[in-house]
């Protein structure tokens, strides 16, 4: 017991020597902080800047910091504070810059933005801002110890919106952190961040509370501020800083409280296997990743369509672990052959790790080499490892990476998903082949790809008869032609369930094949229950699928449950945010919780995405905005109808109002449908209050219903524009026909 109090005595003498040594040089820290809140703007005043700048100046003059605060600086002043600052941080320790306010990035630089400047143009911008910069080079001059520069600068640039379209700029570019210092930014490169509704910015107000924390180091510190903007934001603002320091700095210290420290580990040494086990313990937790696509090394660009299928191959089977959360491909694939950095990449698509991945082919051979990084705190690579196989050992490869991968960030496998992952799988290399090119072409989303896709996948089953993928994919196909037109349905319905039967019978494991079955029991079977049962399989599956969680909402807001729907929606985004087709569905879910605003704002960012233009039609005509709805409908049918038909309904609306613009439209729609498919809800869609037309709308809605319209199901959306019918009796017993909510009729 003795010799036990004595080794904690000794314990504790050592902590308190090092708080000791600590404290005595916080206390004999000097530090100057240079405060500038930028508010009062001409055109566009924020409210928080000059709030912000006063409640952290009383915060850093309680830490100890000698503060210099200005308030809606002109260019020649702001300059002049900056100069200022410079010359008297020689004689200090520790330099902070502190800046709120209006920011922009322009040609590749960063500008705070002066309280007079005039930015009617980009070119503008060098002339009549001050560049972030200049705040680096008079820290490096001083020479002192430790620089932090917080820019809560990226607040949404309303200038830009009178500048050409060669202006996209948002928010503040990547800036490297000069030697010994910190850059934090209150959100990631290229995004904007909140003002904020009360006292401060949410970026200001976590810092001046996590400022009150003690004994954290300040690349720890701000890992609980942006947790707590995340948090207060609802994860539309993420902070993130680039560092190059090399010493520790503590903005609070207190004796009486032990300092909290965070273990860091250098992965890209070469270890064996017992310290490999300690760096897996010691590793950050990992619990979102995205996949890049694939690097192809093999000299022949005719194989892009093994390295994309590849990808999408690794981010479904590593998707099906379910514990963790994997980006889809489509939003990956702006990332091919970027040059933005892990970290960047990582922000903008908000995950915990990147694995980067690059093939190389010889004949039926393949060599799959793969790197996982984590981003946060720092980035480092955490594992790496090449994978070899033949063509027709591909799934084996697949389960030993699955293994491999959950083993290196500590997933745990269930019984059932090692049993599975044990199983040998081959394909026979041509079947295999073939279906990948036919999976290129589909998602292509054009006729010519729809025709490559349908050969390809004939191709595959030609090669393999009992392999079940391509069977998936040409049921697929056949959805694809109905849904836009392209073919019968006499002709399509029966291809459906044809090849969809084949595929489920021969691969009923299958996420795809569940996702697939769903989309065809709701569009063409008008099956609620089959619909639902085979996407919560799908999801059962694999929980990553974003487009099966973005069209599980679609039917959940058939079926009126719209809160369930938004929920599913908002995973679908988080799975896949930069694929418009997940975004143009979520739209859907927008338009009906009434967000006309946040509608119309997400369907700008994929113009040509059907769904997004027909919700935001429908939310400029909610609005009373008859002009940019009538503009929304010629964009949506940009492809549909000809350009003088097209330039002969503007003149009508020009000329005679909304009213004769739809007029016009039905009827170049009703002729249209003579000739080609036209779905009887797509002349419904244009017949309003407006026309008053309840006997035609009712005729055609029936029709539908007979030959299987795939958008009838929408049809007991409350904010279809269709109200005028909703309480006749032949409209309540067309619902019940299709087993639709009946809503205030029930």
């Amino acid at each position: 017991m003795k010799a036990l109090r004595l080794h904690e005595m000794k314990k504790l003498i050592i902590v308190i020597t090092v708080l000791f040594f600590c404290i005595s040089a916080n206390s004999q820290e000097r530090r100057l902080a240079l405060i500038v809140g930028n508010g009062n703007y001409p055109t566009s005043t924020l409210s928080n800047p000059e709030n912000d700048a006063k409640s952290m100046e009383k915060s850093l003059k309680a830490l100890g910091f000698k503060v210099i605060r200005h308030e809606n600086l002109t260019q020649k002043k702001l300059t002049q504070a900056i100069d200022d600052f410079g010359n008297k941080l020689k004689y200090y320790d520790v330099g902070l810059f502190f800046y709120a306010g209006h920011g922009i990035q322009a040609k590749g630089f960063n500008y705070l933005i002066p309280v007079d400047a005039v930015l009617k143009a980009e070119s503008d911008v060098e002339y009549n801002c001050v560049r972030a910069d200049r705040i680096f080079g008079k820290m490096e001059e001083a020479q002192n110890d430790i620089n932090i520069i917080i820019l809560d600068a990226c607040r949404d640039n309303p200038f830009e919106r009178s500048w050409t379209r060669a202006a996209r700029g948002r928010g503040l570019t990547f800036m490297d952190a000069p030697g010994g210092s910190i850059i934090a930014y209150a959100t990631a490169p290229g995004k904007t961040a909140s003002d904020g509704y009360g006292k401060n910015s949410p970026y200001t107000s976590a810092l001046i509370q996590c400022m009150e924390i003690p004994n954290i180091k300040i690349e720890d510190f701000l890992k609980k501020v942006r947790a707590q903007v995340r948090e207060q934001t609802k994860s539309q603002q993420t902070p993130w800083e680039s560092t190059s320091l090399e010493g520790d700095f503590y903005f609070h210290l207190d004796a009486n409280q032990t300092i909290q420290e965070t273990q860091h580990t250098d992965a890209t040494q070469p270890v064996d296997n017992s310290v490999k086990e300690l760096k897996r313990t010691a590793a950050p937790e990992i619990k979102s990743m995205a996949i890049l696509p694939l690097a192809n090394y093999s000299g022949d660009e005719s194989k892009a369509y093994l390295a994309m299928g590849m990808q999408d191959a690794l981010i479904s089977e590593i998707g099906q672990l379910g514990t963790i959360r994997v980006i889809s491909k489509t939003s990956t694939l702006s990332y091919t052959n970027t040059q933005k950095t892990i970290q960047e990449i990582a922000y903008e698509l908000n995950v915990d790790a990147i694995m980067e991945a690059s093939i190389m082919t010889l004949q039926n051979n393949i060599r799959l080499h793969l790197k996982l990084y984590s981003a946060y705190p720092e980035e480092r690579q955490i594992w790496s490892q090449t994978f070899d196989s033949d063509l027709s050992n591909i799934f084996n490869l697949y389960n030993e990476v699955i293994k491999t991968v959950a083993n290196e960030i500590q997933l745990s496998l269930s019984p059932e998903q090692q049993n599975q992952l044990e199983k040998t799988r081959q394909v026979n290399t041509e079947a295999y082949d073939a279906y990948l090119m036919g999976q290129f072409y589909f998602y292509q989303i054009t006729p010519e790809g729809f025709q490559k896709a349908l050969e390809y996948f004939n191709l595959a089953i030609e090669k393999d008869p009992d392999w079940g993928p391509p069977y998936a994919g040409m049921a697929l196909y056949w959805i694809g032609m109905r849904q836009i037109g392209l073919e019968k349905s006499s002709i399509t319905i029966p291809n459906i369930y044809k090849y969809l039967d084949k595929a489920v019978d021969l691969n009923p494991n299958s996420a795809n094949t569940h996702y697939v079955n769903a989309l065809a029991a709701v569009w063409t079977g008008f099956d609620w229950e089959k619909g639902e049962r085979e996407f919560l399989k799908a999801l059962e599956i694999n929980p990553n699928h974003a487009l099966c969680r973005g069209y599980f909402a679609a039917l959940l807001l058939i079926l009126g449950r719209t809160d369930e729907a938004y929920e599913q929606g908002k995973l679908s985004v988080e799975l896949d945010p930069l694929n418009p087709q997940v975004q143009g569905l979520f739209t859907g879910v927008l338009l009906e919780r009434g967000e006309y605003d946040e509608v119309i704002s997400l369907a700008k960012k994929i113009p040509n995405n059907p769904a997004a233009l027909t919700c935001m039609e429908a939310a400029y005509y909610y609005q009373g905005d008859y002009q940019n709805s009538i503009k929304a409908m010629m964009q949506l049918n940009q492809y549909s109808l000809d350009k003088e038909t097209i330039s002969d309904i503007n003149k009508t609306y020009e000329a005679e109002g909304y009213k004769a613009a739809l007029e016009d439209i039905v009827c170049a729609m009703e002729e249209k449908a003579q000739n080609s498919v036209v779905w009887p809800f797509d002349i419904v869609y244009y017949y309003r209050s407006e026309l008053n037309k309840p006997a035609k709308t009712l005729e055609l809605l029936e029709k539908g219903f007979e030959i299987r319209d795939p958008g009838m199901p929408f049809i007991s959306i409350s904010m279809l524009p269709i109200d005028y019918i909703r309480d006749n009796p032949r409209f309540i017993e067309l619902l019940k026909k299709m087993n639709l909510p009946l809503g205030e009729f029930e």
